[in-house]
């Protein structure tokens, strides 16, 4: 990316949005300072599958994006020393309209070029031995998928960013950003040329009404992870349920027969917005889930039903042993009402704020943020002046 001078980038947020915006800006010669108000990410980004997942979008720049996102995964996988496994996806299908679906996806025009495979029951249990027999009609094979294990590929990352010159603020809380500086809680001021505000479902304290204007809501997940298994899924596994809930199938005409089936015989999981992806990371542990609860606030609660629905499913696709559950967890994020996959603000002139990335934040962050940083325009912008605010300065 071409060199767009030494202007501080202020980042909020330490998780993957932030991490992405801020390497993008290293790499442009910006100075970069992140401030994340823990000592490392606690928040969605380290609470969700570890999927990079194209196979979610719908063809076209989203999915371009997505595709995008892979190809920076495994680089930085490298350069940062954490393990990304290029396994693949494997959407399973159970009822003739799920196969009628996977079969339509693979004729579209775009998926041609794409590697798809579909494979036929006797070919999948050969290639998935794991995969259940029971009722299996076909399954879809994508090679594009990525598994990582989020916090320790985060905590890496961090480290990498750090190593190359980014500076962090950790345990730092952002209360205000103002037209030229972020004002932290313990009094300091850093000034900025250009803010990035990626604090997931706490950006709301910094621009509330912005943020209800965007037409955004919180949901929250539930999700577990078992003790390591010595038998390998070899790629990651969804069924049914998955293929009706993302974006890429959307244009299948058999998508409304599935979903209205699914609803018809699978009202609990409507209830919760269960749909089950089975996610096999380097140390044998599978993470699977999940739900989705929609609303302001939620209860503290890890729902019993909730988990006894997901494995329950989960049983229907694949033949695993009985797991050991050895953690559960809730995961929060911003989710758009109206359909939109990620919602970029500009509250100021210099300021961007990043939101609702659909659950796909870990997939589509590093095109996000190739498109943010290419957006900042060339004029040199001038510095705040050294009593901005009247507050105490510290230089990022």
């Amino acid at each position: 990316m071409q060199n767009i001078r030494s202007e501080r980038v202020v980042i909020i947020g330490g998780g993957i949005i932030g991490l992405a915006h801020a390497l993008t800006a290293i790499e442009a010669g910006c100075k970069v300072t992140i401030v994340e108000r823990n000592s490392r990410p606690l928040g969605a980004s380290v609470r969700n599958f570890g999927t990079i997942w194209p196979i979610g979008l719908a063809f076209g720049s989203e999915r371009n994006q997505g595709l995008r996102g892979v190809q920076r995964w495994q680089e930085i996988s490298q350069a940062a020393g954490f393990h990304a496994e290029s396994c693949g996806s494997l959407s399973l299908a159970y009822r003739d309209e799920a196969w009628n679906v996977l079969q339509e996806f693979a004729a579209l025009p775009e998926a041609a070029l794409e590697g798809f495979e579909l494979l036929s029951p006797g070919e999948t249990l050969k290639r998935h031995p794991l995969s259940n027999p029971n009722g299996l009609k076909g399954a879809l094979f994508s090679p594009h998928e990525l598994c990582i294990q989020p916090a320790s590929a985060l905590t890496a990352l961090s480290a990498h960013l750090a190593s190359i010159g980014v500076s962090f603020l950790n345990r730092a809380c952002a209360i205000k950003v103002h037209d030229d500086a972020v004002e932290l809680s313990d009094g300091r001021i850093l000034p900025f040329d250009r803010c990035v505000i990626a604090a997931g479902d706490e950006m709301q304290i910094l621009f509330p009404a912005e943020l209800a204007t965007a037409q955004v809501r919180r949901c929250q997940l539930q999700m577990m992870r078992t003790s390591p298994l010595e038998q390998r899924l070899g790629a990651i596994m969804v069924s049914d349920l998955t293929l009706a809930h993302y974006p890429a199938f959307q244009r299948c005409p058999s998508i409304t027969a599935l979903q209205s089936v699914l609803h018809d015989t699978m009202a609990d999981y409507h209830q919760w917005g269960v749909h089950v992806i089975a996610a096999q990371h380097s140390d044998g542990t599978l993470t699977l889930g999940d739900s989705h609860e929609y609303g302001q606030d939620f209860t503290p609660d890890i729902w019993s039903h909730v988990e006894e629905l997901v494995l329950q499913n989960l049983s229907t696709f694949t033949r695993l042993p009985v797991c050991h559950i050895e953690s559960r967890w809730h995961g929060v994020y911003l989710k758009s009402t109206i359909g939109e996959t990620q919602v970029v603000l500009h509250p100021r002139d210099r300021v961007t704020m990043v939101t609702a990335m659909g659950g796909l934040g870990m997939t589509l962050s590093w095109g996000l943020a190739e498109q943010t940083i290419s957006s900042w325009t060339s004029p040199s912008l001038s510095p705040p002046p050294p009593d901005a605010h009247n507050l105490l300065l510290a230089e990022p």
